[in-house]
């Protein structure tokens, strides 16, 4: 059935992803993991009052690396509660980005991070080998699962997606990790914030204690309670149930009896949630109903009345939707890819249109000749849109996750970039007075596509593929416009007697020969009414004049190309440069 991807919600289906995590058995195996180290330690790394222990382990078909601190008491989290800067934790600076350019964790986390670094750095190389073939499960137990999310984004950033198997990681009674700069550069890569389950009980008092500080969530939350569970996706959702669920504890509370195991068991065996059919076949309806079944799931909710108070359609209701709402609205570059193909073949058939008749398209879309002239706007303004919004959404991504994705769309957008540029140079120099539109005109989705393109550093295309593909082949750099553009303005100043005009025409036609020898420019620049043949018209006029004064003075390989008329040969990819010598 077909639906608008960016309606409303209708159903919450927070008990349905719940009652999927409960059975996957991924839970269950997790914890036994964590059990067994926390009675047999296999590691002992840290300081004599706290200490860091991991353990490794094969269950099933996934290998389970779990992670302990110990002891920790609610005090002891007090104490480190405060944050420290991105720029103190240069192994997670990949997290940075231009528009998200620093963020804060918590420095207990952090200090035992560092205690077993070493070790980490050996294990992660590890599983960056292992996760070709096999399935992990990065888990933790309070702010042991601190210590796991850190070893599972610093795993992330080094994994190539496209080779191995992407781990999940499963925190057991985590305190919160980070400032909401750390919960947004983890949640502007969508793939990397779906890896992360966190595991919360209603009785344990250690994932709530930094909630109402300068801490925020990422991740999905999976709240579990002697009567149910519950899962919750919205960082604002998520810090109101963690406040509501916190229990009333001392600050030298223990967390080794908080009930995890048994409470598992019980959900596996007998998913009991209380009766949710006496509220109103209204709001039975509605995508309120599920947030009310969860909350009333995990005990948080006793009856209709509760149901019906403000908190939940405020802290929890309209949370959850706008952040359904906004993974459906996230820029997806592949869903409008046939978008993109569409107007981009509407522009390459509007070149060949302008090229039958004897024009460069540049030339007619700059003056308008007919209605597809102004067709053409349009198509412009799709693609513009798409691909400024690409580049938006590369340079919100962790530094280092920025490569695949620009690779992926690289092609794409340096056609773009060669297609559509000349057409927003034709509209800049449309402007009388104009100059420099590399200052002042330029779109940063161009600056960015071209960097790109040049750290990719991909090898050239050789000469003979070139002259065979010469009549479909766009100019490669898709400034060529502007420098015409700037060389005309330089013939107007040269003939007005200004200070080093000629020098400047003289730098543009060595820059033209350059493209011209390597068959880096569109044959159709030499296409009669072309702005480039109206330049070389002004130019050699100049030429004539130049060289009347003083014969013999310049030069040129550019000027026996032109009058010789050696770019008809070109335009069949038969021209050769060493016949200029003749």
């Amino acid at each position: 059935m077909d639906f608008d991807s960016t309606s409303t919600p209708l159903f919450s289906c927070g008990l349905d992803l719940a009652g999927l995590a409960i059975s996957s058995d991924l839970l269950h195996y997790s914890w036994d993991v964590i059990t067994e180290l926390r009675t047999n330690p296999s590691r002992h790394v840290g300081s004599s009052s706290v200490s860091v222990e991991y353990r490794e382990s094969q269950v099933r078909n996934y290998r389970i690396i779990a992670f302990i601190v110990s002891p920790v008491t609610e005090k002891y989290l007090q104490e480190g509660s405060d944050l420290v800067p991105s720029s103190d934790i240069p192994d997670f600076s990949f997290l940075c980005s231009k528009s998200n350019p620093e963020f804060s964790i918590n420095r207990a986390a952090k200090a035992l991070f560092d205690s077993v670094r070493g070790e980490l750095s050996s294990l992660k190389d590890r599983v960056k080998e292992g996760a070709k073939s096999t399935s992990y499960i990065i888990t933790g137990h309070s702010l042991g699962g601190s210590i796991a999310s850190l070893f599972m984004l610093w795993l992330l950033n080094e994994l190539e997606p496209t080779t191995t198997r992407r781990p999940l990681c499963i925190t057991f009674g985590a305190p919160l990790l980070g400032d909401s700069r750390f919960q947004q550069a983890i949640y502007h890569y969508s793939t990397w914030n779906s890896c992360f389950l966190h595991t919360v009980h209603r009785d344990d008092p250690f994932p709530s204690i930094f909630a109402a500080m300068d801490y925020r969530p990422f991740g999905t939350f999976l709240f579990l309670s002697g009567s149910g569970k519950a899962c919750f996706e919205a960082p604002d959702s998520i810090l109101e149930l963690l406040m509501r669920m916190k229990p009333e504890r001392g600050g030298n509370q223990d967390l080794q009896d908080i009930g995890y195991g048994p409470t598992i068991q019980s959900l596996r065996s007998n998913f009991v949630c209380k009766d949710v059919t006496e509220l109103s076949r209204r709001e039975i309806e509605s995508y309120k109903a599920g947030i009310i079944a969860q909350l009333t799931s995990i005990g948080l909710l006793q009856n209709e009345d509760e149901a019906r108070n403000s908190w939940v359609d405020k802290k929890t209701v309209k949370p959850e939707k706008a952040a359904i709402t906004q993974k459906r609205e996230m820029f997806d570059p592949a869903r409008k890819l046939n978008d993109v193909k569409v107007n981009m073949a509407q522009l390459e058939w509007y070149k060949k249109m302008n090229e039958n008749e004897g024009y460069a398209y540049y030339d007619s879309y700059k003056i308008k000749r007919h209605i597809r002239d102004h067709r053409v706007v349009e198509f412009k303004r799709i693609l513009t849109d798409y691909w400024e919004k690409l580049v938006e959404e590369v340079e919100k991504k962790p530094q280092m996750e920025e490569v695949p994705l620009r690779k992926r769309w690289l092609y794409g957008g340096t056609n773009f970039r060669r297609m559509v540029e000349p057409l927003d140079i034709a509209d800049y120099y449309k402007v009388k007075g104009r100059r420099d539109y590399w200052n002042g005109g330029r779109l940063n989705c161009y600056k960015k596509l071209e960097k790109w393109l040049k750290e990719a550093k991909k090898p050239d295309t050789s000469l003979n593929t070139r002259k065979q593909n010469i009549t479909s082949s766009m100019t490669e750099d898709s400034c060529f416009w502007a420098h015409v553009e700037e060389a005309m303005i330089a013939c107007e100043d040269c003939n007005n007697g200004e200070e080093g005009s000629f020098e400047r025409l003289v730098e543009f036609e060595t820059y033209v020969f350059g493209l011209i020898e390597r068959y880096s420019v569109s044959p159709e620049i030499f296409l009669p009414k072309s702005t480039y043949m109206k330049w070389w018209k002004k130019y050699e006029g100049i030429l004539m004049r130049r060289s009347a004064r003083q014969p013999g003075l310049h030069n040129s390989k550019l000027v026996p190309f032109m009058k010789n008329g050696r770019y008809h040969e070109y335009k069949e990819g038969k021209y050769d440069p060493s016949k200029d010598d003749e």
